[in-house]
């Protein structure tokens, strides 16, 4: 398919082949008709990707701090691979569009293949022609409001929600400041609530626009605008820096009046005035709620409607109806119609100050073919939109297949694409002929680093490859098992990163493969095959020793997958690299494990280990909020003591035996050699666990937990 993709390395925006995306559960994929563009939003996003390294530094300080600390911790290489790898993965564009459905997930029982949906969503609802949408993003569209229309109800939704956050209703005086696409919307809805309103905008264009819609009085600037007036005020315009218009709109506002913040706007503001006139000042999040939340929008949970009454979708709904009754109309708002090929070309052209919404029509929409269709029934034809998602090509030369390993890569996202993608692309012994993750756009991100790899949506493109003899899965934790296994069936050897499960049912799936195990299995342990874990393991001493792990992280944000139950939880996701580690080093097998939770929700937590030789073993896997060094190993036995601290340096008995200079090696190059020889001998190495070990260390590891 096509979709506008953002390239911030190449610096550049352009229409792009990439996969059609994977259905996802709880969401419905969707052909899109038609789509609009949101000036303000949209043409600071292409701004910033055709910025200069130096621009984007600035624009993102905080990113520039991240790299800064990646640089002192990890070493020039590794942190040029990383943003590298951010850098060149293509962004989509586009949040409000309109379409028919073609696929619903299972459990969705209130949208249907051939019905007309209004969608929405930043990542969601893209310029594109096919999007997978989650449920709580799409919205039946009544027979009276055509697609062109439709497409507009996303940016509806976020005008309900800032009309909502304000309180307005019949009767009150309303003050717009900013009249560009969403400052007209909020125009639209106060007046369809009874509200009187005003618009402050220096375009004399959008003047003509806002009183042609109704608004009953139009300033060029906040100082024509009589004080102290406004019941409300909503601040439509982005304002960053240091600037007047919070101070601005207080002086509109009347006593206890309300300031509604609906751009982009930093809460710089004098108190006096906010002080005397005790202004309640209020930000917009997005669409309503529901939106940030992994739970409505991921999980397709809803919010009761006695406890939450406006949600996004509801939102949607209500737009829609209101287009439905003529109370709400974009017609007159758009300033431009374009093709869907010509997308491009608009972006590159740059922002026109008098625009203020650009509807995309897409070639099969019936705009495109002879008017805008208003009835559902006119992609009732189902057979119009049943389109196998086609594999991407890269024009480049065919790679040679006498490698011993043609890899197919599974889940291309930070962690592989900055971490194991560069060591892929330097071994002799490896070609990488697919790639495959959900949406398609860090697929296609990764194949563009191969000579001739493939990107896919759907990873059967790659299981059912007779090519590909093996398969690197590093996707969310929940899928682990079961990838793993449909991988090993599929006679593939299996690169799984941690963990192999979070479930003991993931675990039995798993567990047939391991009585006759056919493929080279290994688990992403790296740390077991790091140069300073090999010297290390030379210099214990062969009686029992005391192992002492403490392991620091920072916390992750709250939204984080890594935080959500149904993905086990950030300490069952890592826990294993560190007990294989120990017991890589000591030499012998596990006879229990016990966990002492400190607190489980964060994940804070102490893992006691115990050793058939004797030794026992303790990981300290806590937060911190200080700079202190994420790993460190102490290892005691009789006349001897050694410590590895943070992969950088190993000091035995008081001496340092071993440095790392430039960056922390944890083993990776060195566990994919492995994984490689393993292939070409047929036979896993000597250090490398077999399926059924690594099974049996996730269960006591589940059972420690109580999981």
């Amino acid at each position: 398919m096509k979709a506008l993709l953002r390239f911030p390395g190449e610096r550049k925006i352009m229409l792009a082949d990439c996969p059609i995306p994977s259905l996802k559960p709880h969401s419905v994929l969707v052909r899109t008709s038609a789509t609009v563009i949101s000036p303000g939003t949209e043409f600071n996003q292409a701004q910033q990707t055709t910025a200069s390294l130096i621009q984007k530094a600035w624009q993102r300080p905080d990113l520039v701090a991240l790299t800064l600390k990646s640089l002192r911790s990890d070493g020039a290489r590794q942190t040029f691979d990383r943003v590298q790898n951010r850098l060149g993965r293509p962004l989509s564009m586009g949040y409000c569009g309109a379409g028919v459905v073609h696929a619903v997930a299972d459990g969705i029982a209130d949208l249907a293949c051939g019905q007309r949906v209004a969608i929405g969503g930043m990542n969601y609802a893209n310029h594109a022609e096919w999007n997978v949408v989650p449920k709580n993003f799409a919205c039946p569209i009544p027979d009276e409001v055509s697609d062109q229309k439709a497409a507009f109800t996303t940016l509806y939704a976020l005008a309900l929600h800032a009309l909502r956050q304000g309180g307005t209703g019949i009767g009150d005086r309303v003050a717009i400041l900013g009249a560009g696409l969403i400052g007209q919307l909020v125009v639209q809805t106060a007046l369809a609530a009874g509200a009187r309103t005003s618009v402050i905008e220096p375009n004399l264009i959008r003047h003509k626009t806002a009183k042609t819609i109704g608004a009953t009085g139009t300033y060029h600037a906040a100082q024509d605008a009589p004080g102290k007036q406004f019941d409300t005020v909503y601040i439509c315009a982005p304002a960053q820096g240091n600037h007047t218009l919070i101070d601005d709109a207080a002086r509109l506002c009347r006593d206890r009046g309300t300031i509604v913040c609906v751009g982009d706007v930093a809460p710089h503001g004098t108190r006096d005035i906010l002080y005397i006139k005790e202004i309640d000042l209020r930000q917009v999040r997005s669409y309503g709620p529901g939106r940030y939340d992994p739970a409505y929008e991921e999980a397709g949970q809803d919010y009761p409607e006695g406890h939450v009454r406006w949600t996004v979708n509801r939102y949607m709904k209500a737009a829609l109806d209101l287009m439905a009754d003529g109370r709400l109309d974009p017609l007159p708002l758009i300033t431009r119609d374009i093709m869907f090929d010509a997308i491009a070309d608009h972006f590159t052209r740059g922002a026109d100050a008098d625009d203020l919404a650009t509807v995309v029509h897409f070639a099969h929409s019936e705009m495109a073919q002879d008017g805008d269709s208003k009835s559902p029934n006119a992609h009732a034809d189902t057979q119009d939109f049943l389109v196998a998602p086609q594999p991407i090509s890269m024009p480049r030369s065919q790679p040679r297949r006498d490698k011993p390993v043609t890899l197919g890569l599974i889940g291309t996202g930070n962690y592989l694409g900055g971490s194991i993608l560069p060591l892929l692309r330097k071994h002799t012994r490896i070609d990488v002929l697919a790639c495959a993750s959900q949406s398609g756009l860090s697929a296609l991100a990764a194949a563009r680093k191969f000579r001739a790899a493939k990107a896919y949506s759907d990873v059967t493109d790659i299981l059912d490859n007779f090519e590909i003899n093996s398969v690197i899965i590093a996707t969310r934790h929940d899928s682990h098992a079961t990838l793993a296994d449909k991988a090993l069936a599929a006679s593939k050897h299996v690169w799984l990163e941690k963990p192999i499960a979070i479930t003991h049912d993931d675990l039995e799936r798993l567990r047939p493969h391991a009585t006759n195990q056919k493929s080279v299995f290994m688990i992403g342990h790296n740390r077991r095959y790091a140069a300073m874990s090999q010297k290390l393991r030379k210099l214990l001493p062969p009686d029992a020793k005391q192992f002492h792990y403490r392991v620091r992280f920072k916390p992750l944000f709250t939204d984080h997958w890594l935080n959500r139950p149904d993905q086990g939880g950030r300490t069952i996701g890592e826990i294993s690299h560190f007990i294989d580690l120990m017991t890589y080093l000591s030499r012998a097998k596990i006879s229990d494990i016990a966990c002492d939770w400190r607190d489980r929700k964060r994940g804070d937590s102490i893992w006691r280990v115990l050793f058939s030789d004797g030794s026992v073993g303790e990981v300290s896997y806590l937060h911190t909020t200080r700079n202190e060094p994420k790993e460190t190993l102490e290892i005691a036995a009789p006349e001897f003591g050694a410590t590895l601290h943070d992969w950088r340096r190993l000091q035995v008995n008081g001496k340092v035996v071993m440095r790392n200079w430039r960056a922390r090696d944890k083993g990776q190059k060195d566990a994919i050699e492995a994984f490689v020889a393993a292939i070409e001998k047929g036979v896993p190495g000597p250090d490398t666990p077999s399926l059924n070990d690594e099974i049996n260390l996730m269960e006591r590891i589940l059972n420690a937990a109580n999981t």
